[in-house]
């Protein structure tokens, strides 16, 4: 059924949904009044009128939104990444309780050591010295993707850099205009929390995936971004890379993968104990036992068993080719 808003779109923005396992809709808003603003979970069941759910939050500010996720006994948990502008320098944290109460609310913020990582020694050098005059250090344009719940109460949350900019150029020849539409897939990140609230560890995986294209409409991921995966105490995140970026340096920035343009399927490998983390390399996609293969997408990686990954490809010809993959200690 459809139901209206408690306010107009000139005085709400949405910032997340769910929906739980008994049919209830959450929507998350930030809701102005005049130069104010604050965050409202609506809490969508029988009636049309929604029961309404303050957040403080810390009068945080939050780029990308917030996302929801229900966990054991009914509960909401409510995760996302706060900073000034675009950029992320903390991880805010909450959970909302059948009762309608909010509980349990943290705030973490992002040490510079992981917001440097990868990063040049001139960028480094400069957001050492933005942190020593007080100002606001993030990671640029990074969301949350999902909120994991582990059996045990803990979390672990993965997001990504994703952002689009768009470029315009006129042919004075032709008297034409193009519009061009550019998509950058970038550094990944991880963090689990334990049950009673601890940061355990956090990580910035860095990747550089680049797509370009001149219809407004291509903005799915072809063979972009990555598929996350976990498997006896170890978390996997699985993405094409550019072969060059085998052996990165503490300082180094990785070396751009250009979507259709082949690339090594490779792997992070996150220890959920400690949060070290090891890099794998699965195969190239010009050689898989012989075979050039095409059309990847994160989509058609399937987890099939603890033990074993699956991933449709295809090899012309009109055939397609299934490849399994191990997961081995």
């Amino acid at each position: 059924k459809e139901v209206k808003m408690p306010y107009t779109e000139a005085e709400m923005d949405n910032l997340g949904y769910t929906l739980d396992s008994k049919g209830n809709a959450y929507l998350l808003a930030r809701v102005r009044n005049g130069e104010d603003a604050h965050l409202e979970l609506f809490k969508y069941s029988s009636s049309d009128d929604p029961d309404k759910i303050s957040i403080e939050a810390g009068n945080k500010h939050f780029p990308h939104g917030i996302t929801l996720k229900e966990g054991d006994a009914g509960k909401i948990y409510c995760a996302g990444f706060y900073g000034e502008g675009s950029s992320a320098n903390g991880i805010y944290l909450s959970i909302i309780e059948t009762n309608g109460t909010v509980s349990n609310e943290k705030f973490y913020d992002i040490p510079l050591e992981i917001i440097n990582k990868n990063k040049s020694d001139r960028a480094q050098s400069k957001n050492e010295k933005k942190e020593d005059k007080g100002k606001e250090v993030g990671i640029y344009k990074l969301d949350l993707d999902d909120i994991i719940v582990n059996a045990d109460g803990s979390l672990a949350l993965v997001g990504e850099v994703y952002y689009m900019r768009v470029t315009t150029s006129y042919n004075a020849s032709t008297k034409s205009t193009t519009t061009t539409y550019h998509y950058y897939y970038q550094e990944m990140f991880m963090c689990k929390i334990s049950s009673s609230g601890e940061m355990l560890w956090m990580q910035k995986l860095p990747k550089n995936q680049y797509r370009k294209s001149t219809n407004s409409y291509s903005a799915n991921n072809y063979d972009l971004s990555y598929k996350y995966m976990e498997k006896n105490g170890s978390h996997y995140l699985l993405y094409l890379d550019n072969v060059k970026n085998m052996h990165l340096g503490l300082n180094e920035y990785p070396a751009r993968h250009m979507s259709g343009k082949g690339g090594y399927l490779t792997a992070y490998k996150i220890d959920d104990t400690s949060g070290d983390v090891s890099k794998l390399s699965l195969f190239d996609m010009k050689d898989v036992n012989g075979i050039a293969v095409y059309q990847f997408s994160t989509d058609r990686i399937i987890q099939a068993s603890e033990e074993e990954v699956l991933l449709e490809l295809y090899k012309k010809k009109k055939e397609d080719i299934m490849i399994r993959i191990a997961i081995q200690e």
